[in-house]
């Protein structure tokens, strides 16, 4: 933390001078019955033509990259138990972000983006306390419209969610099991978290200009390690992503994106190997207003199978309605997953759920956000979990069914 309060100290720091020079390039216009003493002389052709010198400071600022951010910061309350006997209330700090937005040529962007406070296994040090982490470190070449390479570590292209929206602009708290559980679970390993991120290089445009501000069709073709971020891929095989969408309309579009990698499960000896195949496929639509309704409906697949046997099979799927009412914002959605390949028998032949059943359910949440001030969002999420009628979970060696339970998640949103 230190790290990072310095470096937003030394933000601080050189922001001010910007701040100060912006505040002394307005002129002071004289008021009516306080006229200037001594009126300016009119600038000459010669000194309206010269270019203006910019001072020592002036140029440092200009080629200054941009600081932009945001905490996610408030309050959860959440049943964790098969039965709903136990729950926790904690303070949380459920996001931390810095991002650095810089242009290093005339047609060449780069982004760097820090997470702090994420909390997700595997990603804490020994004391289970939240770690820095390297979101996204990748550059744009902007050769025209229709064509941008991008390289680097970046968001793949994998649904709405994960790539054309951020926790920034995200309706709800938390995204749905399409990102969490399919879009942000990495080939390396089958449980493993990768933020959604990847090392490699994709190539994206815009076609068909509509004249109002918008074009027709977004293409994203990319190719990656399929490996954990910020590490080399340990086989040589590369995951392929292919992504479509197609906007008739300013407020509507439709994507589909298509993946094919192979990963090494470390978590199961019969896929030990290094080359298992693993599909993911997501298809959604999105209508919204700025001013009224926002409609937004994803589908997902995620299969894997070796010798004919299957080894993956899961899909999710979610609908999220909301409007934009002035400063308000109400939101119901509705969400589910299914892992198919979790259930197993005992010897009397019932269903027995191997893994844990938050990965298998059907979920309500209803939310309320609140626009406090321009960069203040103040948002409230009730959700409501469902479990099937074949979830159970072993509990002092006998199968417990799994009754539905509820969160509660107050937070505030702090952009800058």
């Amino acid at each position: 933390m230190k790290k990072l309060f310095s470096l937003f100290l030394g933000c601080a720091v050189l922001a001010a001078p910007a701040m100060y020079a912006e505040d002394a390039a307005e002129p002071s216009a004289a008021t009516p019955d306080q006229p200037t003493a001594v009126a300016a002389a009119e600038p000459t052709a010669e000194a309206k033509a010269a270019p203006q010198e910019q001072s020592t400071w002036e140029k440092i600022l200009a080629n200054m990259p941009k600081i932009s951010g945001y905490l996610q910061t408030g309050w959860n309350w959440a049943q964790d138990s098969y039965d709903d006997s136990h729950a926790t209330s904690s303070f949380q700090a459920k996001r931390l972000r810095l991002i650095m937005d810089g242009k290093v040529g005339e047609k060449v962007d780069f982004r760097l983006q820090i997470e702090a406070f994420n909390g997700i296994a595997g990603s804490t040090n020994g004391n289970k306390q939240k770690n820095l982490q390297v979101m996204d470190a990748f550059a744009t070449w902007k050769i025209m419209p229709e064509f941008k390479i991008r390289a680097g570590q970046f968001y793949t292209p994998l649904g709405y969610e994960n790539y054309d929206i951020s926790p920034k602009t995200l309706e709800t708290v938390d995204f749905s099991n399409i990102v969490y559980r399919m879009a942000c679970r990495n080939p390396y390993e089958y449980n493993f978290v990768d933020y959604g991120r990847d090392l490699g290089v994709m190539l994206m445009g815009d076609l068909g200009d509509s004249g109002q501000g918008f074009r027709y069709f977004h293409y994203d073709v990319a190719l990656t390690n399929g490996s954990i971020p910020c590490k080399d891929d340990d086989n040589s095989s590369k995951d392929f992503y292919v992504s479509a969408t197609v906007r008739p309309i300013k407020n509507f579009n439709v994507k589909a994106t298509y993946n094919y990698g192979k990963y090494k499960d470390n978590s199961n000896i019969a896929l030990g190997g290094k080359y298992n195949p693993m599909h993911r496929f997501v298809v959604g639509a999105w209508y919204n207003d700025p001013q009224g309704i926002d409609l937004r409906a994803e589908y997902g697949l995620l299969k894997s199978k070796i010798d004919g046997v299957k080894y993956l099979d899961e899909q999710g799927a979610y609908v999220l309605a909301a409007y934009h009412a002035g400063k308000w914002m109400p939101i119901v959605r509705w969400d589910m997953y299914r892992d198919k390949m979790q259930n197993t028998t005992d010897p009397e032949g019932n269903k027995i759920q191997k893994c844990s059943a938050n990965y298998n359910y059907n979920r309500i949440l209803l939310g309320l956000n609140y626009q406090l001030f321009k960069n203040v969002t103040i948002q409230l999420n009730y959700h409501h979990f469902f479990y099937n009628d074949d979830q159970y979970a072993v509990v002092a060696g006998k199968t417990e069914k799994y009754s539905g339970r509820n969160q509660i998640q107050l937070m505030g949103r702090f952009c800058f």
